[in-house]
């Protein structure tokens, strides 16, 4: 699923990394003449973890899944409450300013839908 919004495009998938996988959804924009991938969540069965500039400087945190049982509804939470502020962090703050939020809020509900579709396949799979 690709969904574009203001200047942002969003897409979500499963993404399988060895014996790991799951959801993703990157965050990307066009920067200068080329498109950037500027955030990645990556809802992971095994490791759940998100990336700011993930081809830039790559930083990366884990989720601790004893604290955030739900790890995509955590992330989902972050791209409604702090989006601007993560792309501004990820180091696009020129992005972030030409974000209209009243655009984007709304499609986080469709990126929802599509997330938890793959995420229930993913565990449905897992447990064949």
């Amino acid at each position: 699923m690709e969904i574009q919004a203001s200047n942002l495009r969003f897409t979500v998938d499963a993404r399988d990394v060895g014996e790991d996988g799951g959801v993703s959804i990157k965050v990307l924009s066009t920067v200068g003449n080329k498109e950037a991938q500027l955030l990645r969540f990556d809802v992971f069965r095994k490791r759940p973890h998100y990336h700011y500039d993930p081809e830039g400087h790559g930083a990366e945190y884990n989720l601790d899944p004893l604290l955030i049982e739900d790890g995509l509804g955590w992330m989902l939470a972050q791209l409604r409450a702090k989006l601007p502020e993560m792309v501004t962090h990820a180091g696009f703050g020129e992005v972030a300013e030409e974000m209209d939020l009243s655009v984007i809020l709304p499609i986080i509900d469709d990126i929802e839908r599509e997330a938890r579709v793959i995420e229930a396949e993913g565990i449905k799979a897992a447990a064949m």
